[in-house]
């Protein structure tokens, strides 16, 4: 599973040209910033009227930098962690905003005479970036009146990615924080394929809830070990079933929502009851040990050649990173483990990874693709089934169409005596019944996968409640709902798409479907004059293009972050809404492909293998780890497995639920 690299909601501290240009601009006052059908919002995707804040934001943003960047990283290369995990913010010095957050960068008279100045902007990173440390030292200078009430409320749901990085960097001053969860310890997600395989023990992947709820020797979270129910936004009340059977209620005076998701079937029948997911570590233990019994199986005297073929092939569906590295991790087992211990069941494995597009691991560029499919067939012989979409599976065989240009539609047959099924993201129960009962379809309006969100993450309609990580969508206000305003502010002489993406960086601070993540402005060639109905126009096929972040470990973390540092920054209600919108940044992705090769596709620069990409692989996983007791861990048993071989155990401690 790819784990696209830590980054987080905020970043370092300014460059020099970069507040010099602040500095020329802040003088300027815009009268859009403060637009009348701005601040009332605007329509969503979902056609729902959401209270989204217009472009003034509140003296404590005034001359600020978006947030958009992780300080977690501090000086560290790539936007690593170099501090310990489990110290992120003590119980005082929680972090905060101690530089700028937003600045309003308004065209004026004086600007528009020095054309190469302006051009300049075009160019100047739309976010800053800046430390933990950066925040802590300009804690105290901030012009905010200091909360003095009572702890507030906050409940969170979830013990995932969003939740984790969100409770664990709040100031426990301010918010008296309950964590609610069916699951009570963290899961590192993306090594969860090197589980399966026997590489890592599940213990290399969990850190226990409780021992986040501590920073310092301070208690600064309770755990309550329970699936919630039922949510009344009206009395804000959270109801929940303990695992042991008892029912419960807790208050709260702000929600966060960050339950994750689950795999997607898509609606192809029995995939829940015959294939297997990778979403937990109890998974990928199940995985484990239907790999040893089916080996164990066919070894036995009786059984039949037939029958060795069909328990010896394992089926992947899903070309994704979590697909690809499953069958890496597989063939590397077979290879290296079971072909010492079962040396005549070898004639009779057989990998098969389907993918419906037409490359493996479509997120990343063609030519890693290229080299992930010729390692993993040429080197660990894997046959790749592209162009295929699967549209049965029962408990001997997976029923899949080829989309090959000429090819039959007649569905073919694989028998296999394993599926993982690691295609798709779907919504789970709870979040299910949100939607069902707060959201309903709107004719016309596509609805968004996941809970809709504005662009500070609160859930549309409920301004004490938040949604983050992979069950959240977020619906931004609409650039052409603002188009009047905007080409006023343009002027007759300069409504074009230049100007526009010289103040992207400002306006996406309000509409992110503006940051550079979402939106090239770099590729448009042209820069004739728009009229009114053509700027529009030109703002619809931005609103149109914008895609919600997608549902991975690296944005969930960024939005747990984002949102901790609002919360602390704005004790105070009315203060929250004025926050600078959430903009998820990408540093880079990860993908084992098999026999000791790591890919790597990054900002500046892409890996293709080589005897450095598998030690850059787990060092940049080691570091990611969110403790040192896991990054312990979880070095010791690569150690372990590259001198002892990968575990081939199955009845032991670990293997028997």
């Amino acid at each position: 599973m790819a784990m696209l690299f830590s980054s987080s909601a905020a970043g370092s501290l300014p460059s020099r040209r970069s507040r010099s240009v602040a500095a020329k601009l802040a003088p300027f006052a815009s009268p859009i910033f403060s637009s009348p059908l701005l601040k009332q919002g605007s329509d969503t995707a979902f056609g729902l009227r959401s209270p989204t804040p217009g472009l003034s934001v509140h003296p404590r943003f005034a001359s600020r930098g978006p947030l958009t960047r992780s300080e977690e990283a501090g000086k560290a290369p790539f936007g690593f962690s170099t501090a310990r995990g489990e110290q992120t913010a003590t119980e005082t010095n929680a972090p905060r905003f101690g530089t700028s957050l937003c600045s309003s960068f308004p065209l004026s008279a004086t600007q528009k005479s020095h054309g190469s100045r302006e051009k300049g902007l075009t160019n100047e990173r739309a976010f800053s970036t800046f430390s933990f440390q950066g925040f802590m030292k300009n804690v105290k200078s901030r012009n905010a009146k200091p909360y003095t009430g009572p702890p507030q409320k906050v409940v969170v749901l979830g013990t995932g990615w969003a939740s984790v990085n969100f409770f664990r960097h709040l100031d426990p001053n301010i918010y008296d924080v309950t964590v609610i969860s069916p699951r009570n310890y963290f899961t590192f997600t993306p090594l969860l394929p090197s589980v399966c395989a026997g590489t890592l023990s599940p213990l290399s992947c969990i850190e226990p809830v409780r021992s986040l709820t501590y920073r310092n020797g301070r208690k600064v979270a309770d755990f309550y070990e329970a699936h919630c129910t039922d949510v009344d936004f009206k009395n804000r009340i959270v109801a929940c079933d303990s695992r042991q059977g008892g029912h419960f209620k807790v208050k709260y005076d702000y929600l966060v929502i960050a339950v994750g998701s689950e795999s997607n079937t898509f609606g192809i029948k029995d995939v829940a009851a015959n294939a297997f997911f990778l979403k937990e570590v109890e998974h990928a233990m199940a995985i484990r040990k239907k790999v040893m019994n089916n080996f164990e199986l066919a070894a036995l005297p009786q059984t039949s050649e037939k029958e060795r073929d069909r328990l010896l092939h394992f089926v992947v569906v899903g070309g994704g990173p979590t697909g690809v590295e499953s069958a890496a991790e597989f063939a590397d087992f077979i290879k290296e483990d079971m072909s010492k211990y079962f040396p005549q069941l070898i004639p009779h494995v057989s990998i098969s990874l389907i993918e419906g597009g037409s490359r493996l691991l479509g997120t990343y560029p063609p030519d890693i693709s290229a080299f992930a499919e010729k390692t993993l067939t040429e080197e660990l012989h894997v046959k790749l089934l592209l162009r295929s979409t699967v549209v049965g599976v029962d408990a001997t065989s997976v029923r899949y169409v080829s989309n090959e240009p000429g090819a039959s539609k007649e569905p073919k047959e694989l028998l296999h005596g394993f599926v993982l099924w690691a295609s798709g993201v779907g919504e789970v129960p709870l979040v299910k019944k949100i939607i069902a009962e707060n959201f309903p379809n709107v004719e016309g309006k596509p609805r968004l996968r996941g809970l809709p969100v504005d662009a500070q993450l609160r859930l549309l309609n409920q301004p004490n409640v938040y949604a983050l990580g992979d069950c959240a969508a977020i619906a931004p206000p609409r650039l052409a709902d603002a188009a009047q305003e905007l080409f006023s502010k343009a002027g007759a002489a300069e409504p074009t798409p230049q100007w526009l993406g010289r103040h992207a960086p400002t306006l996406a601070q309000q509409f992110p479907q503006l940051s550079p993540l979402k939106f090239n402005f770099a590729k448009l060639q042209s820069n004739e004059h728009l009229p009114a109905d053509q700027f529009k126009s030109f703002l619809a096929e931005i609103d149109a293009a914008y895609r919600p972040p997608a549902p991975t470990a690296q944005n969930a973390r960024q939005e747990g972050i984002y949102l901790a540092k609002v919360f602390n920054e704005c004790p105070h209600p009315e203060e929250k809404a004025d926050a600078p919108a959430f903009q998820e940044t990408w540093n880079g992705s990860l993908a084992y492909v098999g026999s000791g090769q790591a890919v790597a596709h990054l900002p500046y620069f892409n890996i293709k293998g080589g005897f450095l990409s598998l030690p850059f692989w787990k060092a940049v996983y080691t570091q990611m780890q969110i403790t040192w007791r896991s990054r312990t861990i979880c070095l010791f048993d690569w150690l372990k497995t590259f001198f002892a071989g990968r575990d081939v155990g199955r009845d032991h401690e670990y293997y028997n639920h």
